[in-house]
Parts: C-alpha cells; structure tokens; sequence
C-alpha cells in the first residue's frame, strides 16, 4: 500500500505543479500577456497620433473661434438692416424692399442652443453686374450672411436695371434660454 499511496502523492504533486500550471494557469497567463501586448501597441499607436491631434485641436479650434466671431450678436442684429443697406449702396444698388420672412428655422440640435438664423426678403434694383457685387459682398461679409435665393428679373422701365429677389440668412448667436419652437423648420447643412 506504501508504494500506491506514494505514487498517489507522486501522481498528484505533479499533477498540481506540473499539468495544472502548463494547461489551465499558462494559457490564462498567455491571454494576460496577449491582452497586454495589445494595450501596449494601442498606447503606442495612439502616442503617435497624440501630435497630430494636439495639432488638429490648434487648427479647429482657431477656426471655430473665428467662426463664432462671424456670428451675428444680439446687438449686432439692430444694425444688420443698415449693413446691408451700405453694402448695397457700395455695389450701387438700390434696396427697394425688406422684410423679415415668414418661415421659422431652428437648427438642429445641440446647435439650436448657440445659433439661430434670421431670415428676410429683399427686393432691389440695379445693373446686372452691380447685383452680382452686392450678393458677393453679402457671401463675402465678415459676418455669417447667406444668400438662399436669388431671382433676377429685368426692370420694365430701364432695360441696364433687374429688379432681384434676395432670400437672405443671417446666423445669430442665440438668446442663452433659446429652445426650438413646435412646428419648425429644421435646417440642414
């Protein structure tokens, strides 16, 4: 019996130190390293794109910053009337009619809790080319100013004049309470 239960013991010492650690423990230990290899070459992959992103972050958030600069405030919106009128004056047109329109917008969200646009309708007269210069300087303003619409019509009085129909957006940084109003359009860009 000496010799069974010693080989019984042999048996189970290296069954405990020799089978259980090279079948169960090792591939667990191998999926330990695997998992850690990976994580290493995620660390490294992701340190290389680290400059470039910092970068990226430097390049985009100038031109948001520039962006939100174009952005019509709300003090700003009382004089947008008038910066239009000097415009047209400048490309020598003359501003026959303006009103706000009737369609209300809101932006999708999250950005109808910062901007919100304005919209009016602009009937004016001149030369071809001089209607041209006038939605350039619009497009062109230092402002967030967009042209929707335009149609150009030839004036029945003097044949050099058109009489344009100008749909016109402004984008306004909104009221900090703005929520969208039921019933709206949405605007996609």
């Amino acid at each position: 019996w000496m010799a069974i239960g010693v080989g019984a013991v042999a048996f189970l010492l290296i069954f405990v130190f020799l089978v259980i650690p090279a079948w169960i423990e090792r591939p667990m230990f191998r999926q330990q390293v695997q998992s850690m290899e990976a994580q290493i070459r995620q660390v490294k992959s992701l340190d290389q794109k680290r400059l470039l992103w910092e970068e990226n972050q430097k390049v985009f958030g100038d031109l948001i910053k520039e962006t939100q600069s174009r952005v019509f405030t709300v003090e700003e919106r009382g004089l947008l009337l008038g910066q239009i009128s000097k415009m047209a004056q400048e490309s020598r047109v003359d501003v026959l009619a303006s009103k706000p329109t009737a369609d209300k917008v809101v932006f999708p969200a999250p950005y109808h809790l910062k901007y919100q646009p304005s919209g009016y309708e602009f009937t004016v007269q001149g030369g071809y080319h001089d209607l041209g210069s006038f939605v350039s300087r619009l497009e062109n303003s230092g402002k967030l100013l967009r042209v929707q619409s335009i149609q150009i019509t030839p004036s029945d009085k003097s044949p050099e004049r058109h009489i344009a129909q100008l749909k016109l957006w402004a984008i306004l940084s909104a009221p900090s309470a703005a929520a969208p109003v039921a019933g709206t359009n949405h605007v996609k860009k």
